[in-house]
């Protein structure tokens, strides 16, 4: 019973110091270029931990000629992107896309299945199982989106109220609505792997996708020379040059071409540059666009040749925007638990020790009880067995007294060389 105590005092003291051991320094991810967090254009098993955490993110990219030649027109060879995300219940991060200033737009979103901090709070092996998150991209009416977010024209050409966005001939056969994807992503610090070490954060993303991530729209390798069919992969490493200030410095393979960057977060304000399609070469020195009203595009003036990307973005909460304290009451709430924690966990390992020492004292009771028991054994043993040698050393003297013949008496049996415990 008093082991069963120990034993349960001992679980108690395991579950409290597991609740408060330390937390290791929650990674966190830009946005990329079109889809929330992520890379540079691949995402990430990644949501932000604190409910009502949000992004607004803008990005231009350049390119030889106008990807969209009849659009709302403020620069001929700038594509614009911008996004908003929010995330939400520790797992769930959801936002809304428009691709160009027409603008085509669309919905994404995605959840988080398994966290690798909740795993590694279990320590041993579970603590490198990766993170897990599926997601989807492109959620509306503009199927014919290409990996750039262009596919449409505005029609009639000009500013008219009854415009209408039209696929153009080069992206008929695209469909990429409802892109679904999966996603892993492993993330650690060398402090983890050496404490000495520099520190700095690395963490490696590895899915696959359809729509966006393998939809070539029929074009092959005019629309990309290195697809993968589906597959992604890519890496990030981060490192803080002054408290204030963290960068991000990426490189991905986004299912169709090699892409490279860095993100610079200053207090929750983001800025990027990027260079895309690596693997492409420099552009064409002549477009292939033909002139006219309705003009229209070859795909070598979109795809297959390096481009310049940049973004600006803000990350804040929306609680902390409502309430400013809201943050800060939350830190306190956090410390106050802590200490909570750590002084039952103090109560609890003394009252364990004194546990351990009573268990100790009986344990040595019961040996000491025991050695008596037996030492008493012996003695009663010795007494009898002396006694009956009088008694038969009597009975002897008497029959030699009175002439009868000698009795034979049962020899005892011997008492066995290592007797029991009692």
């Amino acid at each position: 019973m008093r082991i069963t105590r120990v034993s349960a005092a001992l679980a108690a003291a395991t579950i409290l110091i597991g609740g408060v051991r330390r937390v290791d320094a929650q990674q966190t991810f830009p946005q990329t270029i079109y889809w929330g967090s992520g890379l540079v254009d691949i995402p990430t098993a990644w949501v932000s931990p604190l409910p009502g955490d949000f992004a607004i993110n803008y990005s231009g990219k350049h390119f030889n000629v106008d990807p969209n030649p009849l659009k709302v027109r403020y620069n001929s060879t700038l594509n614009s992107q911008l996004t908003f995300s929010i995330s939400g219940w520790n797992f769930l991060e959801a936002g809304w896309a428009a691709y160009s200033a027409n603008p085509e737009w669309g919905f994404f979103g995605k959840a988080l299945l398994i966290n690798q901090q909740s795993m590694r709070a279990k320590g041993g092996a579970a603590g490198w199982v990766p993170s897990v998150a599926v997601g989807m991209r492109n959620v509306g009416p503009y199927k014919h989106i290409d990996r750039f977010g262009v596919g449409y024209n505005l029609l009639p050409p000009g500013v008219d109220p009854n415009q209408k966005h039209v696929a153009d001939t080069l992206h008929q056969n695209f469909n990429t609505a409802n892109t679904v994807y999966g996603v892993a992503t492993e993330s650690f610090a060398l402090t983890d792997i050496r404490p000495s070490w520099a520190d700095i954060d690395l963490s490696f993303s590895v899915g696959y996708g359809n729509g966006l991530f393998s939809d070539d729209g029929g074009l092959g390798a005019a629309y990309a020379k290195h697809a993968t069919g589906g597959l992604f992969y890519g890496g990030k490493l981060d490192f803080s040059p002054t408290a204030n200030v963290g960068l991000s410095l990426m490189a991905e393979n986004n299912a169709w071409d090699y892409n490279v960057g860095a993100n610079l977060n200053y207090r929750g304000i983001r800025a990027g540059v990027y260079m895309t399609e690596l693997g492409s070469g420099s552009a064409p020195s002549t477009p292939t666009t033909t002139t006219g009203p309705n003009p229209a595009l070859g795909a070598t003036d979109i795809y297959n040749y390096s481009k310049f990307v940049f973004s600006i973005g803000w990350q804040s909460n929306v609680f902390a925007l409502l309430h400013g304290d809201f943050l800060q009451n939350k830190a306190a709430e956090l410390e106050r638990a802590r200490q909570g924690l750590l002084a039952e966990i103090q109560r609890r390992q003394q009252r364990i020790a004194a546990l351990e020492l009573e268990i100790n004292r009986y344990e040595a009771q019961n040996l000491l009880e025991l050695e008596q028991r037996r030492a008493q054994a012996e003695a009663e043993l010795r007494a009898e067995r002396e006694a009956l040698q009088r008694l038969e050393e009597r009975l002897r003297r008497v029959e030699s007294q009175s002439g009868v013949p000698p009795t034979s008496t049962p020899t005892p049996t011997p008492a066995p060389s290592n007797p029991p415990q009692l």
